[in-house]
């Protein structure tokens, strides 16, 4: 895509530039993954018995192993050799966790090996890299580096397949679905759960998602969780407690709360952004305004994604 700088109201176009090698390609984006990617670094170029050297392993904000491949350009085998490494992971949980351990001191939780996540990088994708890239469930990103070392970073969009609608016979663009790995579903983290406290969690979800046409959601074993490039918000059910626990996302560790329904999460944690709590249950959801209060914190961790 094209870059313009404005001054005093005329366009100036910023050309583009390349890296020297995919090395150096690889070096920069290792050291900002937080930034980019809100991962956190484990180890790079690690050396396996039977599946190869792994380019990047890291771990993302719901404690899910990623692996990444970087290439300078578009190259086919991109994708399978990312599947070798996720392969690796899968296989040999007890040592991605040592290097879990041993890089990250502050780690805490357990590592959700139920749906590891793949990111490809690369400046272009084929048809068959984004066909492939569905099968395994895999993120294809794009970048462009241009002068004064600006670089964009956007996710490239799923395949499309054509059809034939049906009656007419005239073709058209359909998306093709993407097929959801298992994990535990929003039904089975509610199940037993006393039935005000399933009213509350969707009425904060219904509002979550109405927020923004582009915010998804997924589950993992522990929480439900709402992204954008990044995820901004965890809830998970406490069935004990019979109250919703929310995580959230904020630019500058400050978030605006005349109500103080948030608390800090400690640095010591090691959740990154993710920087506070709040926990909420059917007796405060009851009360006048008090849903808007906390819809109006959570949007506050949305926008920190923007």
């Amino acid at each position: 895509m094209p870059l313009f700088i404005f001054e005093e109201g005329k366009a100036q176009r910023i050309g583009q530039k390349e890296f020297t090698d995919e090395k150096e390609l690889h070096k920069l984006i290792d050291k900002n993954l937080r930034e980019i990617f809100s991962l956190r670094y484990i180890k790079d170029e690690y050396i396996t018995d039977k599946h190869g050297r792994i380019e990047t392993l890291a771990i993302d904000e719901a404690n899910r192993p990623v692996v990444i491949e970087y290439k300078k350009i578009k190259e086919s085998g991109q994708l399978t050799q990312a599947n070798r490494y996720i392969t690796w992971v899968r296989q040999n949980p007890d040592s991605f966790e040592l290097l879990v351990r041993k890089n990250i001191k502050d780690f805490k939780g357990e590592i959700d090996f139920s749906n590891p996540r793949i990111i490809c990088f690369a400046q272009e994708y084929s048809i068959d890299d984004k066909c492939l890239a569905l099968s395994l469930n895999a993120e294809l990103w794009k970048y462009r580096y241009y002068e004064n070392d600006i670089m964009t970073v956007i996710r490239e969009e799923e395949p499309e397949q054509l059809i034939r609608n049906r009656g007419t016979g005239k073709p058209s663009i359909k998306k093709i679905e993407r097929e959801t790995r298992r994990s535990k579903t929003i039904d089975e983290h509610l199940k037993d759960v006393a039935n005000d406290l399933k009213e509350l969690f969707y009425i904060i979800n219904d509002k979550i998602l109405d927020i923004s046409a582009d915010i998804e959601r997924y589950t993992t074993n522990s929480d439900i969780i709402y992204k954008t490039s990044v995820n901004f918000a965890y809830i998970s059910v406490q069935k004990r407690n019979n109250a919703l626990r929310i995580l959230l996302r904020s630019e500058d560790g400050k978030i605006n709360d005349p109500r103080n329904l948030t608390e800090e999460i400690p640095k010591t944690h090691g959740y990154g952004k993710i920087t506070h709590q709040m926990h909420i249950d059917p007796i405060k959801g009851n009360e006048e305004n008090y849903i808007n209060a906390v819809i109006e914190i959570i949007f506050q961790a949305y926008t920190a994604t923007q």
